[in-house]
């Protein structure tokens, strides 16, 4: 069952192609990991999925849905709840706390704070940092503030995460046990994981590997 689709992505910056014509279907709770080196347009591939960026021509369909026909307000929700995401270097507001900075997306979507509070409390006791949860990004390891964006992702139960490089700035052990806890959820939620990277390492974890090349996709 697929849950993502791509129909015939072009994506242009000025006179560069990056993409043309990129057809993609994402099976429903996959680990995909799309492969390429530096400037490869693998984080663009990812960002056009996550609504961050938008293609240049083409249709990006998920859960049968067909994003362009979305208002802005209507792409924004969707993409709120369906949809966590995971960017590169621990993206955390420096001057919020741990707990403060999971909370964020509940914060956004109005979620009761009673609730909110609840499941970042369970997040956290579930990937490992409950005695960090007050403390600074500055305060605390890579491996946390990692993990800390990971809870950030869930915190909505959203059915795809994406995650642009996420494991760029750890050593082999902790990139490794981010991975393993990507992959534990994946299994234990039946959420679909997609994950940039050129690391070795995650292609390991992929049930598709797709690499992006010179503007072509070759999936595995």
């Amino acid at each position: 069952m697929k849950i993502i689709q791509l129909k015939n992505i072009t994506k242009k910056y000025k006179d560069k192609v990056i993409f043309s014509d990129v057809n993609l279907t994402i099976p429903s709770s996959s680990f995909t990991v799309l492969m390429g080196e530096s400037g490869s347009g693998k984080t663009t591939l990812l960002n056009i999925m996550g609504g961050l960026e938008p293609q240049t021509s083409g249709e990006v369909i998920i859960e049968h849905q067909n994003i362009k026909n979305f208002s802005a307000r209507q792409r924004a929700d969707f993409y709120r709840h369906e949809v966590g995401l995971i960017f590169q270097g621990s993206y955390l507001q420096p001057q919020l706390t741990l707990f403060e900075n999971i909370s964020l997306p509940g914060v956004f979507a109005k979620m009761p704070r009673a609730e909110r509070d609840q499941r970042v409390r369970e997040l956290a006791r579930d990937l490992g940092i409950s005695e960090v949860l007050n403390s600074l990004p500055s305060q605390v390891s890579g491996g946390q503030a990692e993990r800390a964006c990971i809870a950030r992702a869930l915190l909505l139960n959203p059915k795809i995460i994406l995650a642009d490089e996420p494991t760029s700035n750890l050593d082999e052990k902790n990139a490794n046990i981010i991975l393993q806890l990507l992959n534990n959820i994946r299994l234990q939620q039946g959420i679909t994981v997609i994950v940039s990277s050129h690391s070795q390492l995650v292609a390991r974890f992929a049930t598709q590997l797709v690499t992006v090349e010179n503007g072509t996709i070759y999936v595995q």
